[in-house]
This record gives structure tokens, C-alpha cells and sequence, in this order.
């Protein structure tokens, strides 16, 4: 994420004309209430609350309070849950844990609490990623400059304790690194001669823990591309590594004289498997992980068959359409499960308005809906406070979700993801092929009534904001019914 600019409510749910279920005399319907509303508590009647487990697009994970373990684990190409039901990770970055410790000031920039982890639950979120720093988890070159190794695993291990206590899944993401003496202060193009201890460390501390996910590397990119360097990576080397590649930072003086030699994902996912670790691990592709052209023909082998390709989506990448993700990541997400660790429109810092929403989070959210496609947006952190949205260091693009760590949204990527994700939270889905689908403009009133028998047995999508009811089921395979 570096690489677009360093410095880059509440359960409010939106009430749709409600599709509701009738079997028997239970009706299920989507109201506005708590994540976990009863029959009781659903506005309007007497409606409980269902996910979208028969559709394969659900976000699920048991929220606070929850008494069913949390775990994920890869199923062909989507994830399921411990139940065998399919899920998705939707949900936030939350940045700092990555260089906080090298530049001295900390384990992270908030607290990894409770505290922090239950504003994000109540977005609806699912999955938080967490970037790592390789030094500071490894204790070498003089790192962590804050505090201590010991001190640094155990904020990391209670973070993740406290966000699995939220119903939210933990991906642990190595984010800085750095070859041999070098300090690990920022992104390099790819993993390195400590990134096999890295993982085998971090493995092993976290191989009991179903509820983990590991994502091998932040942002492979060929500094060749970048127009700075000779020195270039190619899909072959992403998958076994060998290259040389200059030592520098993304963001330093670059000098192809002071290289070193890049370790590919086979490495890294083989050192993970060899702790005994058996958890899903996310493969970024080229190109700061836009690029997943190679992904399929060059996926490292893997004994558990857990592997996840991850897809770094900003506006302004170079593959940041639709038809781009048609061709590039759709036949990706045909084949394994794809998470996007990383999307934003970002918004301008120096122009006035600061920000104008051009529909990008909510076009690239739909998309991935319709795909089954994971996605966790960047950042979860208040770059200036109480300023919306606050300005990055650069002065130029920002990437923030949050004016404060209650969870108030900045536009338009905060308040589009919080949105979002709340109106998914409140679709329902038909439990069986022997209901009956009735659409009505209140909870309880249906003012048309279709057998679901008759709509083919399709599986519904999430529903889009201000869709018509005709529109959802058509889009969802289900007929051209025309219904309110």
C-alpha cells in the first residue's frame, strides 16, 4: 500500500424493500437491529435475522459473544467456516505494527484491544489484516527499536486474541522487510534471506489458531517496472525466487550495484507448512499485487491445498475496472479463493472539496460480490484527528477509512465500505428450495409472492443499494418475475 502514499456507524442498517421467507408459520426477514437480533428485536416484526450462507457470499464469523469457535479454512475456490458453511473476509487494514516498532514509538500507533476491535465489528467486518515488521518479530538488526521482542509478539498475539473475540478472522501480513543488515523500514520488492525465519516463527506461534490466515507478502513489484532500476522480477522468480534485486526501499535511492537475492513464494509457503501450520496462505501477484496474470500458472505447490491468491485493487492501478477484473481476476477466482487485501478510491488532499466520490469502492464492492470475491479495505487509522478526511503526508492521496477510533466513516472510502457492508449484513436468503419468496415494500406486508421452487433454485446475490427488487433477482439468475 505504500507504494500509493505512505500517510494513505454505528450499526446503521439500510432497510430495503424486504425480501422475506415464509415456511411455516416462521417468517424470515431483513430488519434493522443488533448483529445478533432475535425474533424479538427485528424492526418491524418478529423477523430472525439469516446470513447469506446459501448464496456462498456470506461474511460470517460469529460476533462478540459468540460461542461457536471461530476457523476458515479453503474449499476449492471459496472458504468455509467450521460448520462447512461458505464465508468471505470482509473487512479493514489496520496499519502501524509494521514500522511503529522500528521508528521507536511503539507496538502499534492504537491500542490492540478490545477496544479498538469491537468498533470494526460493528461495521460488519469479518477479517482484519495486520501488518508485520520482519525485524521487529525476529529481534535482528537492532530491532524493534521500541520495547522488546518479547514485547512486540506478545501485542501482536494479544491483538489477535482480541479481534478473535469479536467474531473477526487475523491476517498476518509480513509488510517491511529487509536483506541482511539492512533494517526493515519499508517495502521491498520481494521476500528476503530472513523471510523463511520470519515465517516458521510466526507459524509456529500461531499454528494452533484456526481462525489465522497468513499472507506470505505484502506487494511483490519489479523495480524495473517502477522505471528506477534495471533490476527486474519475473513470474518465474515471484515463484522461486533467485533474482537479484536492489536493496533500497521503495521509497529510497535506488542502486542496482546493492542488491540482493529475492526468496520466491514456494519458499515461504513451504516453510510454513513445514511448522505443521495448516492454515490458508494469501500469495500477493506482481505489480504491488495488482497483477494476477501469472498467479495460475505459476502457483507455488502446496500438500493442504490451502492456497489464496491476494489482489491489491486501488483506483488508478493499472487493472481498476471491471473489464480488467473480468479478464484478469475472474478466471483467478474461478479456480481459488481470491482476497483483496487492499482497495481504495482514495481522496485528494490538496483540492477543494477534498474528496468527491466517483463510485469506485462501490463498483469494485459490487463486482466482488457478484465473484465471491474477499476484500479488506486500507486504513483503519486516524491520520489527523477529527478531520474528515484527514490529509496524508505527502499532501497528496489519502487512504483512511476513520476520523476516530469509535468508527466515524470519512468519505468516500469509509462511509462506502461501512454502508456497504451494513447492507449486506441485512439481506436474507431463503434456507431450502420448499419456501415461498415474498417481496413487499414492509417487513411484514408482502404485496407479491413467487414459490421458490419456481425461481429455478438460484442463489441469491447480495442486494445493491436502491436495487429494485425485479433487478436483484434477475442479476441473481433467478427469472425475469416482475415483482415490485
Amino acid at each position: 500500500m505504500e507504494r500509493l502514499a505512505m500517510a494513505r456507524i454505528r450499526c446503521t442498517r439500510w432497510r430495503f424493500g424486504a425480501l422475506l421467507v415464509v415456511l411455516g408459520s416462521l417468517v424470515v426477514g431483513a430488519g434493522c437491529g443488533p448483529a445478533n437480533a432475535g425474533p424479538s428485536s427485528a424492526a418491524g416484526s418478529g423477523a430472525l435475522e439469516v446470513g447469506l450462507a446459501s448464496s456462498g457470499l456470506a461474511s460470517s464469523g460469529p460476533r462478540s459473544g459468540a460461542t461457536v469457535a471461530l476457523s476458515i479454512a479453503v474449499s476449492g475456490n471459496h472458504f468455509v467456516n467450521g460448520a462447512g458453511a461458505t464465508i468471505r473476509l470482509l473487512g479493514v487494514d489496520v496499519p502501524s505494527t509494521e514500522y511503529a516498532c522500528e521508528q521507536g514509538w511503539g507496538d502499534a500507533g492504537d491500542p490492540l484491544t478490545t477496544a479498538t476491535a469491537a468498533p470494526i465489528a460493528a461495521w460488519h467486518a469479518d477479517a482484519v489484516r495486520v501488518p508485520l515488521n520482519e525485524d521487529c518479530w525476529l529481534g535482528i538488526n537492532n530491532e524493534p527499536a521500541f520495547g522488546s521482542v518479547g514485547g512486540y509478539r506478545s501485542a501482536i498475539e494479544g491483538w489477535v486474541r482480541a479481534l478473535n473475540a469479536e467474531g473477526i478472522y487475523a491476517i498476518l501480513d509480513l509488510h517491511w522487510t529487509a536483506p541482511g543488515t539492512n533494517v526493515a523500514d519499508g517495502q521491498r520488492p520481494m521476500p528476503d534471506d530472513h523471510s523463511v525465519a520470519f515465517w516458521q516463527s510466526v507459524a509456529t506461534s500461531f499454528k494452533s489458531n484456526p481462525a489465522v490466515l497468513f499472507d506470505a507478502f505484502n506487494e511483490p513489484y519489479s523495480p524495473a517496472a517502477n522505471g528506477n532500476s534495471a533490476l527486474g522480477v519475473s513470474w518465474s522468480c515471484w515463484e522461486a525466487g533467485g533474482c537479484q534485486l536492489p536493496v533500497a526501499n521503495q521509497d529510497g535511492d535506488v542502486n542496482d550495484s546493492v542488491v540482493y537475492t529475492a526468496v520466491g513464494m514456494q519458499a515461504l509457503v513451504s516453510a510454513i507448512r513445514d511448522t505443521g501450520a495448516g492454515q490458508p496462505i494469501l500469495l500477493g501477484g506482481l505489480s504491488y499485487a495488482n497483477d494476477l496474470s501469472g498467479w495460475l500458472s505459476h502457483e507455488p505447490t502446496d500438500p493442504d491445498h490451502q492456497l489464496v491468491a491476494s489482489l491489491h485493487a486501488y483506483d488508478g492501478n493499472a487493472c481498476a475496472d471491471v473489464a480488467c477484473w473480468n479478464a484478469e481476476v475472474a478466471p483467478v477466482a474461478a479456480k481459488v479463493p481470491v482476497v483483496t487485501g487492499e482497495f481504495d478510491q482514495g481522496s485528494d488532499c490538496t483540492s477543494t472539496p477534498p474528496a468527491t466520490d466517483d463510485g469506485y469502492d462501490n463498483t469494485f464492492m459490487n463486482w466482488a460480490d457478484d465473484h465471491g470475491v474477499s476484500y479488506v479495505a486500507w486504513g483503519w487509522w486516524v491520520l489527523e484527528q477529527g478531520t474528515s478526511p484527514s490529509c496524508g503526508n505527502d499532501g497528496g492521496d489519502t487512504y483512511d477509512l476513520i476520523s476516530d477510533l469509535d468508527g466515524m466513516p470519512i468519505a468516500p472510502d469509509g462511509t462506502d465500505l461501512r454502508a456497504h457492508l451494513a447492507a449486506l449484513a441485512s439481506v436474507s436468503t431463503p434456507p431450502s428450495t420448499s419456501t415461498t419468496v415474498a417481496v413487499g415494500a414492509g417487513p411484514v406486508a408482502p404485496v407479491a409472492a413467487i414459490p421458490w421452487s419456481a425461481l429455478g433454485g438460484c442463489h441469491l446475490l447480495p442486494r445493491r443499494h436502491g436495487e429494485t427488487t425485479s433487478a436483484w433477482l434477475i442479476r441473481s439468475g433467478c427469472g425475469t418475475h416482475a415483482v415490485p
